[in-house]
């Protein structure tokens, strides 16, 4: 967990770097999440098999909802030619910690043109098929540049459960904050980590979150 931290913390200075015209000497990487009713630090995660608990509880939806899917997924075949591997519509809860680590639960992916759904576990004796959570971390890089790292794990639904032969994508997503304590995450074909010819595209809203994150 925290190889994958530094990885993720790592990548997403590399790329606010590309992506700003102008970057600000002295990155940093710290942020802290309280809880803006009660103004305490967010607690600890806490991860018990794949049920996840503790920390402050946040909830997203994509933009557009279930009626107008707008979650997409590229692969690029060459410099100049990509396809469309899917188009989702995607909500999700997640619980993070004040250093802004966590996971995501509870993953809805649907749309007529996604066949994508979160990756569960082989089937086994004991709570058989129970989708995996995904790791996430928040973290600051430059000055006033917020970022949402995130490894997702993915299959086919027509696989079937326990068939997961997608490899994780992870990916280094924007976080803005248009009004007071309202966030959005933004991702403009940012590319997977392990495989750049994959590019994430999306925008989504935190529509239930009582959370403030703060730059150190």
């Amino acid at each position: 967990m925290r190889n994958l931290h530094k990885l993720l913390l790592l990548a997403a200075a590399a790329i606010a770097a590309m992506a700003m015209a102008a970057p600000t000497a002295g990155a940093s990487a710290g942020v802290e999440v309280i809880d803006e009713v009660s103004e305490e630090h967010c607690d600890e995660v806490i991860v018990t098999g794949h049920d996840v608990s503790g920390g402050c509880e946040l909830s997203a939806t994509s933009e557009g909802g279930v009626t107008t899917p707008s979650i997409t997924l590229l692969t690029h075949t060459s410099p100049t030619a990509e396809t469309v591997s899917s188009i989702c519509s995607n909500q999700f809860d997640a619980h993070v910690n004040e250093e802004g680590h966590g996971y995501i639960t509870n993953q809805v992916l649907a749309g007529d043109q996604c066949g994508l759904t979160a990756c569960d576990e082989a089937a086994a004796a004991q709570n058989p098929h129970d989708q995996l959570p995904w790791e996430i971390q928040l973290g600051e890089f430059f000055a006033d540049h917020a970022a949402l790292g995130a490894t997702f794990c993915v299959r086919p639904v027509v696989l079937g459960e326990g068939q997961n032969v997608l490899p994780p994508c992870s990916v280094v997503i924007d976080v803005s904050e248009p009004a007071p304590h309202e966030y959005e995450f933004t991702a403009n074909e940012v590319p997977c980590l392990e495989n750049p010819a994959v590019e994430l595209i999306g925008h989504w809203t935190l529509n239930e979150t009582s959370v403030e994150i703060n730059h150190l």
